[in-house]
């Protein structure tokens, strides 16, 4: 039984990702059959990503707990170290007893769900549960009505205490307004979501799986082979790598010791070069190594140290395939891409966080992509001068009031930064950013209130930023991470909004009744105003929207 779940469940990811020739993901993922037909146990990763009903991160900043904060998602058998994971999730709401009919189940519990064996080395769990989004609203500024139709299904499992699997597909059709439109035709992708399949001029249609497998390679190793995505960071974004582009192929491999953990991930990423084509040929790919080193400092600081590199997988010299230069776990990328004529993308970063009491935290991000000392510290404001940070805090249960929740931070990086002198190695997945979704060459404030009452939940947010938008294709000013650097206007006097300084609100605010927390679903009316403003033009976008839907992932829309 459990082998034929595993092998239905990495059979639908293979079907439903796109159609990668990725020699390493297939490696691991061979390792991860020969595993299967050992003698083994299970373990999975959290499912609730969801900013707003996310009912895990919101318990885990405490003094003194030692999990890595930064690294999401979350293991679940690090999470039961602390806490009982069902008492998180179910957030002291009452859940009804004994035999459940599917209608109960439905909106009580896991759809279907099946356990076997008492030793905890022979235990099988599985569970599947409905995904969907419907959704209805209309954009007022023109009265067009919009909908989103999203139906999809859930499979996630354990095979004893090391080995575990999830597996998910949505299919999706909608209608979208504003600049949430502009955004779709302009790029070709539903943001975080999925390539939609037709440049239709109106009814977008797109889809997406994602999966894993994940083993325990004893007590501190953690193997990943899947189609996913990925976080590192405390804050609501990320100016390292964030959840806000499409998934992708990758292989993790994670140690955890002391107070020490170290993240070590491999992975590939598509790079769109052009929208309307005439034929199916696959569009070209690149790779991303990535290191992240985490330290728990005492009970209440975390310091973390970043690195990636992106390359493309064939260039001037031809194809390059899996570069065994950055395959070394440990090896410091920036002098070992000088070595070789500098022809990547290096990217560096700092996360820190601090518990000041309970439930709240200060956090903050350093990225960089070039350091040269004299250009750094002189006033000349040299183009390769791409740095970024973030600062934020966020408290839970804020004024001691149960279930309210407040989070603000304020971001800013310079121009250029994330891009590349070749657009297919800049910091990018599928035509959008793998960090902030604002690019480069901006500042952005943004704040969020969220109150739970019972299963009720107010949610709140504004956005306020400033970036420097390209008047036109010819030159870049730094914001667009597509678009080359070496088309830049300057090498020197290169700041923060030059460009078409465009200013952007974006404020948003809903009421939602939350049905069942073991999927989160629920039921919302909700709000959302979008002003942007520059010399050239104002738009103003207002919509409005009631959706059922179950809210496990992010989709970020406040850009």
């Amino acid at each position: 039984m459990a082998y034929t779940v595993i092998i239905m469940a990495i059979t639908k990811i293979k079907r439903n990702a796109f159609k990668v020739r990725n020699r390493a993901i297939k490696l691991f993922l061979a390792m991860g059959w020969l595993l299967i037909a050992g003698s083994l146990t299970g373990q999975t990763y959290s499912i609730y990503q969801n900013n707003t009903y996310d009912p895990v991160t919101r318990a885990l900043f405490q003094p003194g707990i030692n999990i890595h904060t930064a690294i999401r998602p979350y293991r679940n058998d690090q999470l039961a170290a602390y806490y009982n994971i069902d008492s998180l999730i179910q957030r002291g709401l009452n859940q009804p007893s004994g035999h459940q009919n599917i209608l109960k189940r439905f909106v009580n519990s896991d759809l279907l769900s099946w356990k076997t064996g008492e030793a905890p080395e022979k235990t099988i769990k599985i569970r599947i549960n409905p995904l969907f989004h419907f959704e209805a609203g209309k954009e007022n500024s023109t009265g067009k009505s919009t909908w989103i139709n999203m139906r999809g299904v859930m499979l996630q499992g354990q095979l004893g205490r090391n080995l575990g699997f999830y597996v998910d597909i949505y299919e999706n059709q909608g209608v979208y307004g504003g600049y949430m439109n502009d955004y779709i035709q302009a790029n070709g992708v539903v943001p975080a979501q999925g390539r939609i399949k037709q440049m239709q001029p109106d009814t977008r249609d797109y889809s997406q799986s994602t999966g894993y497998l994940s083993y325990n390679a004893g007590p501190w190793i953690n193997l990943q082979a899947g189609y996913g995505k990925n976080f590192i960071g405390d804050g609501y974004r990320s100016l390292l790598l964030s959840d806000n582009a499409y998934s992708y192929p990758y292989f993790k491999m994670t140690a955890t010791f002391w107070k020490i953990e170290y993240m070590v991930m491999m992975s590939q990423f598509l790079h769109i070069n052009e929208l309307v084509r005439s034929t199916d040929d696959r569009y070209d790919y690149k790779y991303g190594v990535f290191h992240y080193l985490s330290w728990n400092i005492g009970k209440r600081l975390s310091l973390g140290l970043f690195e990636s590199v992106i390359y493309a997988a064939q260039d001037t010299t031809g194809y390059r395939g899996l570069d065994m230069n950055y395959m070394v776990p440990f090896v410091v990328y920036r002098p070992v891409e000088h070595a070789l004529g500098s022809p990547d993308n290096v990217t560096m970063g700092l996360n820190i966080k601090y518990i000041p009491w309970k439930n709240a935290a200060i956090y903050g991000q350093f990225v960089m992509g070039e350091f040269k000392q004299d250009e750094v510290f002189n006033a000349t404001k040299w183009w390769g001068n791409k740095q970024g940070f973030m600062l934020g805090y966020k408290n839970y249960n804020f004024l001691r009031i149960e279930n309210l929740d407040v989070r603000t931070e304020y971001s800013q990086v310079r121009p250029y930064t994330y891009s590349h002198y070749e657009p297919i190695t800049n910091y990018g997945h599928l035509n959008q950013p793998l960090a902030h979704p604002l690019g480069a060459n901006f500042r952005e404030s943004l704040s969020s209130l969220t109150y739970r009452v019972g299963r009720w939940y107010l949610n709140l947010e504004a956005m306020i930023a400033m970036h420097g938008e390209d008047y036109d294709e010819t030159t870049s000013y730094g914001s667009n991470i597509y678009r080359p650097n070496t088309t830049r206007p300057a090498d020197y006097g290169i700041y923060i909004g030059q460009g078409l300084k465009t200013n952007i609100q974006n404020i948003s605010g809903s009421i939602s009744f939350l049905i069942n927390p073991k999927t989160n679903m629920n039921i919302s009316i909700g709000g959302r105003y979008r002003k942007t403003s520059n010399d050239i033009e104002t738009i103003e976008n207002t919509f409005i929207n009631l959706s059922l839907k179950t809210s496990l992932r992010n989709v970020y829309w406040n850009f």
